[in-house]
């Protein structure tokens, strides 16, 4: 029985690669959204195939089991995530600050408001049980990211925009407090008081000033 509310997924019966590329990725969204609601261990293979107005056997089609999809809602959208990270690196109208502030900015965004980032507390809800899940989201996330970032730093510290610093300690201290006021926004999002204890914008400025002040060269 479907679902009430919930939006079909055609069954997969005659379709084109299109077709099945189209339908996997609504059983990931839905998935994804299901997961974030009721976290892994709250969530059963039956829930999913209600969530998505289908047959479980039809689910199991697409994914073998609860974990596979699991692993297919984290993994999926990696490029999507990081494109425009890419996309200001690559930008050569921007100075070296603007293009730190920028990638932070954007950092924030992938981080708070993106599934693949809000995924993160489920990540390490399950990496004991699915280790492969973790290995892939930071061979695929959190190391993409880093290895942008790092260039970024690298540009700027070539033209002499930026000072060194010790780089394992900045790279932690750029993507650190972005995790925890994501954590914090999860943890605390029924209180009527999230938004001024934990906003974004502000919380923001405020760390992508203070990265600044460390990297410029001193007088």
């Amino acid at each position: 029985m479907q679902k009430s509310g919930a939006r079909p997924v055609s069954e997969p019966e005659n379709d084109t690669g299109a077709e099945r590329s189209s339908r996997r990725a609504e059983i990931l969204t839905l998935a994804t959204a299901l997961f974030l609601e009721k976290g892994y261990a709250g969530t059963s293979m039956s829930a999913l195939a209600r969530a998505c107005g289908i047959q479980k056997a039809s689910l199991y089609h697409h994914f073998p089991s609860k974990e596979a999809l699991f692993v297919a809602c984290v993994t999926d959208g990696y490029d999507v995530a990081v494109r425009k990270l890419q996309q200001i690196l690559d930008d050569g109208g921007l100075d070296h600050e603007e293009r730190l502030r920028r990638a932070l900015t954007e950092i924030y965004r992938i981080t708070i408001d993106s599934p693949v980032g809000r995924m993160s507390p489920l990540i390490a809800e399950v990496s004991r049980q699915i280790p492969e899940v973790a290995q892939a989201f930071h061979d695929g996330f959190i190391q993409q990211q880093h290895d942008i970032v790092n260039a970024i730093l690298d540009a700027g510290e070539q033209a002499g925009a930026f000072v060194q610093h010790d780089r394992l300690g900045m790279v932690h201290l750029i993507f650190g407090p972005v995790v925890t006021l994501s954590i914090s926004r999860q943890m605390f999002s029924e209180l009527e008081s999230l938004e001024a204890r934990f906003p974004v914008d502000p919380v923001r400025e405020g760390h992508c000033d203070l990265i600044l002040q460390l990297l410029r060269p001193k007088g």
